[in-house]
């Protein structure tokens, strides 16, 4: 069963990837078309990023906080948002500027941090929640779909207690 909510596609089947790679695209569709504001010189640095956080990365992080965080999502959350950043503070791979520095630059956390924050805290939200409620009911149920012959599905859950273990 498939369904489109705030334009993000929505399924049962466990296909993450897709779902983070077209959020991610969008992300980037919407950065360029603030490339004007990025390559604006007498702007400072804060202000550019305060752009991003407010405008850029609520798209690529749309529902991340209730899907289950695998390596390859990690990575290409991790990417997009550098990309912008190096949009933002002018620099190319070419400078070898190290991300950390580039961060720290835009005073931005690391996307992947404030996703299993907003995780943490929707799963504190979840718990306050009546136990009859449909959200709660399933928190602990499996993913659907196919999975790898050795590796089970990813769940929810399970990338929570990579937050609390953090």
């Amino acid at each position: 069963m498939k369904f489109y909510d705030l334009d993000v596609e929505l399924s049962g089947f466990g296909d993450i990837e897709t779902i983070v790679r077209d959020q991610t695209t969008k992300a980037m569709r919407i950065a360029g078309c603030l490339n004007a504001i990025w390559c604006n010189k007498s702007m400072v640095t804060d202000t550019k990023s305060r752009i991003y956080k407010t405008v850029v990365r609520p798209v690529i992080t749309c529902s991340a906080e209730t899907r289950p965080e695998t390596a390859k999502t990690k990575r290409l959350l991790e990417t997009a948002e550098l990309k912008m950043f190096g949009r933002i503070t002018g620099k190319t791979l070419l400078d070898r500027e190290r991300c950390e520095d580039i961060r720290i630059a835009c005073n931005v956390k690391n996307i992947s941090k404030w996703v299993a924050n907003r995780t943490k805290e929707w799963n504190e939200h979840i718990s306050r929640t009546d136990h009859r409620r449909p959200v709660r009911i399933a928190g602990d149920k499996s993913a659907f779909g196919r999975r790898d012959v050795e590796r089970p599905r990813k769940r929810w859950s399970g990338s929570l207690t990579q937050v609390n273990n953090s």
